[in-house]
C-alpha cells in the first residue's frame, strides 16, 4: 500500500512541474517575423512581416551598432494575425542593424547587414543605381536614379527616378547665357538666363515633373514687385510665366521641360498722367508704349500727339519695342555726336533703316509715312507684299516705298485717312508713329 501511494505521489509531482511548461509553450500571441533582404544598401525598402495575436499593435525598431534607434514604425496585424511594416535603410546606416519587433517579453529580432558597395542583398541581386549629386552644372544621368546637379549656387535640378526617358545614361547641363537681350519690355532681370538641356538636345520633355531652382538678387526688386521663374516659349518667340516658390534668395518650381528659363519682375509703373492725351484718337496706344518704358512725355507732363516725330526719335522707339541688341553699324557723319547715333548704328546694323547716301542720315529730319512704312515693315519682317492700293493718292507713293506701303496697309499697320488719302509724303506725327509700332507688335 504504502509502495502505490509513493507512486501515486511522483506521478502528481510530475505532473506538477509538466504542467506550467506546457502552458508557456503554448502561447497564441507570440510574434514571429521575417525579413524580404537580410543585405540591403542605403535607400533600399525592406519589409518584415510575421504573425502575431489578431489586431495587435507590432511596433518596430532598427537598431545601429551603438544601440540609436534609427527607424521606427507600427503597424496592426489583421484578423488573422499577419502584418507588413515596410521601412527604408536610412542615409548613414552602415555595418550591422538589428531589426526589432514586439515589446515587452514577446519580442523577436533579426540582423540587417548594410552594403557599401554596388551588390544585392536578400538573394544576390543588384541594388541599382545610386542617384548623382554634381555642382558643376554638368552630369551623366541614369534615368532609373535621378540626381541633382547644380551650377554652384545659381541653379539646380533635382531630377527624380523614372523622370528622364529611356534607360541610358544622358548628360544633363547647366549653361548660363551671357546675352540678357531677350528679356521683354516691362520686366527686370533678376539674375541670370539659364539654358537647360538634356542629351543636347535644349527642348525635352520629361516623363514626370523634375523640380528646378534659381538665385536671384532681391536687392533689385523694388516695393510692390516679386520675382518668378519665365520659361522662353520658341514658337511664341516670348517669355511665360511659371510663377515659383520663393524662399530667401532662391525660387524653385516644379516643370515637366527644359528649354531656357530666368528670374524676371514685372516692373511695377505709376498710373501714367498725361495732361493731353485724353480722348485723343491713340490714346490707349500711347499709354500703352509709355507703361513698357518704349516712348516718353515731356517733363511738364505732355505727350504733344500731334507734334511732328523725326526720323531718330521713331528709329529709337522700334529698338525698344523690337528689343534689339545693340550692335556697332554703319556711323553716319551727321549722327557723329548726335544722342541717337548708336541707336541709328544698332538698326542699321540689323538692315532696318538706311541713309540717305553713304554719309547722311538725317537724323532730325521729320519722318514722311512712306519713310515709316519701309522701316516698319522690315523691323517686323513681314513678307512683302505686290498690290494696288486703292487710296485717292496712291499714285503720289514713291516707287521705292510702294511695296512697304502695300504690305503695311495689308497687314493693318498703316491706315487711310477719312478722306481716303494715305498721304505718304506727308510728316508723320508722335501718335501715328505710336499707332504703327502698336500694331506691328
Amino acid at each position: 500500500m504504502k509502495r502505490r501511494m509513493l507512486v501515486f505521489f511522483q506521478i502528481a509531482m510530475l505532473l506538477l512541474m509538466c504542467f506550467p511548461a506546457v502552458a508557456m509553450a503554448y502561447n497564441p500571441s507570440a510574434i514571429t517575423m521575417s525579413l524580404s533582404k537580410t543585405k540591403a544598401s542605403v535607400g533600399d525598402s525592406i519589409t518584415a512581416s510575421g504573425s502575431t495575436a489578431s489586431g495587435a499593435w507590432v511596433p518596430l525598431k532598427v537598431v545601429d551598432g551603438a544601440g540609436n534607434i534609427v527607424v521606427f514604425d507600427a503597424a496592426k496585424a489583421n484578423e488573422t494575425g499577419s502584418y507588413t511594416i515596410d521601412f527604408i535603410v536610412p542615409a548613414g546606416a552602415s555595418g550591422t542593424l538589428t531589426v526589432v519587433v514586439g515589446e515587452g517579453g514577446d519580442v523577436v529580432n533579426e540582423d540587417l547587414v548594410v552594403q557599401t558597395g554596388t551588390g544585392g542583398g536578400g538573394g544576390g541581386g543588384s541594388a541599382g543605381p545610386r542617384p548623382i549629386t554634381s555642382t558643376t552644372g554638368s552630369a551623366m544621368v541614369n534615368p532609373r536614379a535621378g540626381g541633382t546637379i547644380s551650377l554652384g549656387d545659381a541653379a539646380s535640378v533635382k531630377i527624380p527616378a523614372d523622370a528622364l526617358n529611356g534607360s541610358d545614361e544622358v548628360e544633363v547641363n547647366i549653361t548660363k547665357l551671357t546675352s540678357s537681350s531677350a528679356v521683354p519690355q516691362g520686366f527686370s532681370l533678376l539674375g541670370s538666363v539659364y539654358e537647360i538641356s538634356v542629351g543636347g538636345m535644349t527642348s525635352y520633355k520629361f516623363a514626370n515633373k523634375i523640380t528646378i531652382t534659381f538665385s536671384f538678387d532681391p536687392g533689385l526688386l523694388k516695393p510692390g514687385e516679386s520675382p518668378a521663374i519665365y520659361y522662353y516659349d520658341q514658337d511664341k518667340q516670348q517669355w511665360v510665366c511659371l510663377g515659383g516658390t520663393v524662399s530667401g534668395n532662391t525660387i524653385s518650381i516644379e516643370v515637366d521641360h527644359f528649354t531656357r528659363f530666368a528670374v524676371l519682375a514685372q516692373i511695377k509703373t505709376q498710373e501714367i498722367l498725361l495732361t493731353d492725351i485724353y480722348g485723343h484718337w491713340a490714346e490707349n496706344n500711347i499709354r500703352e508704349l509709355v507703361a513698357k518704358n518704349i516712348i516718353d512725355g515731356y517733363p511738364d507732363g505732355t505727350f504733344k500727339p500731334d507734334n511732328i516725330i523725326t526720323r531718330a526719335e521713331f528709329v529709337s522707339i522700334l529698338v525698344k519695342a523690337f528689343e534689339l541688341e545693340p550692335q556697332s553699324g554703319k556711323a553716319f557723319a551727321d549722327t557723329s555726336g548726335h544722342w541717337g547715333k548708336d541707336i541709328i548704328a544698332t538698326a542699321a546694323s540689323y538692315g532696318i533703316v538706311e541713309g540717305y547716301d553713304e554719309y547722311n542720315f538725317g537724323p532730325d529730319d521729320a519722318i514722311t509715312r512712306e519713310q515709316m512704312a519701309v522701316i516698319i515693315v522690315k523691323a517686323a519682317r513681314l513678307t512683302p507684299i505686290t498690290a494696288q492700293l486703292s487710296f485717292l493718292d496712291s499714285s503720289s507713293v514713291s516707287g521705292w516705298a510702294q511695296q512697304a506701303m502695300a504690305t503695311a496697309v495689308q497687314n493693318g499697320i498703316i491706315s487711310g485717312y477719312s478722306d481716303n488719302s494715305v498721304r505718304p509724303q506727308g510728316k508723320a506725327t508722335r501718335a501715328e508713329a505710336v499707332t504703327v509700332v502698336v500694331n506691328a507688335l
